[in-house]
């Protein structure tokens, strides 16, 4: 699918995480007995492209009790984007500044998680435990003055209404303070869950409508063939959100985010 350059996108971050089982303590807890190793020659790995090394505060608690925890951060440059996080059991690859378009994208993620299988001492105890790609997306609106829902039904088509009850009268005001709302729907391909979240939000220090579309597969859902699959996974994810945020755009914040 072909993505349509914005002239001025709405996208805040895109992200791919990827997660893989961890091996159970007999006195509790969970650990990942290759992670040390895994640091250092994956860091090797990724350095040409992402050489500035940042030591999250997490990396100062032991890795028991931080499964799942991003503790180091690489990046292009010092405070430039895209960046890579690692921790016990767990890979980001996330961009902001300069996205461009998905196919700018794709390539980094593809690399990153094959220089994870590659820098693994055991590749075939790489059991990935779940795959998501993220886009989160926010456009400037001030809920505290104007209506959240009148404005996701009439510029994101999405539908929405507060019920009646809530709004008690001469106790209740009829703007929300905060608004948030979340479907989920079992997705066929790639197999996994498809989300839309919209909240009430800041964007720059100002109030904005923010809204992440997400998919994630875990467990069976996962490519077999992994990591060869992944990039296979990570089109079919990005043709289903991108559907979406094509739909929700269409009309009044299309042609605002395509103003020059």
């Amino acid at each position: 699918m072909i993505e349509e350059t914005l002239k001025n996108p709405p996208i805040v971050e895109a992200l791919v995480e990827i997660r893989w089982e961890l091996k159970e303590k007999t006195s509790g807890g969970h650990v990942d007995p290759h992670y040390q190793f895994l640091l250092g020659t994956f860091r090797k790995s990724i350095e040409r492209e992402y050489p500035f090394h940042e030591a999250l505060p997490t990396s100062e608690v032991p890795d028991e009790i931080t499964g799942g925890i991003v503790k180091h951060r690489f990046r292009v440059e010092k405070d430039a984007w895209p960046l890579v996080q690692i921790g016990p059991g767990v890979v980001t690859v996330n961009i902001a500044e300069n996205y461009g378009t998905f196919e700018n994208f794709k390539p980094k993620a593809v690399n990153v998680v094959k220089a994870l299988f590659e820098s693994h001492p055991e590749p075939r105890d790489l059991k990935i435990k779940s795959l998501m790609f993220r886009y989160i997306d926010a456009v400037e609106f001030d809920y505290s003055a104007n209506d959240v829902c009148e404005f996701l039904s009439n510029s994101m088509n999405v539908e929405s209404k507060i019920p009646e009850f809530l709004l008690i009268p001469e106790k209740i005001e009829k703007l929300p303070v905060g608004y948030s709302v979340e479907n989920s729907f079992r997705c066929n391909n790639p197999p996994g869950v498809a989300s839309l979240r919209i909240d009430t939000g800041h964007k720059s220090k100002k109030r904005a409508i923010i809204w992440n579309q997400i998919l994630k597969s875990s467990g069976e859902d996962v490519p077999d063939d992994m990591p060869t699959g992944f990039e296979n996974w990570i089109s079919e994810a990005h043709e289903v959100i991108y559907t979406w945020f094509e739909s929700i755009i269409k009309g009044k914040l299309k042609d605002e985010f395509n103003r020059g």
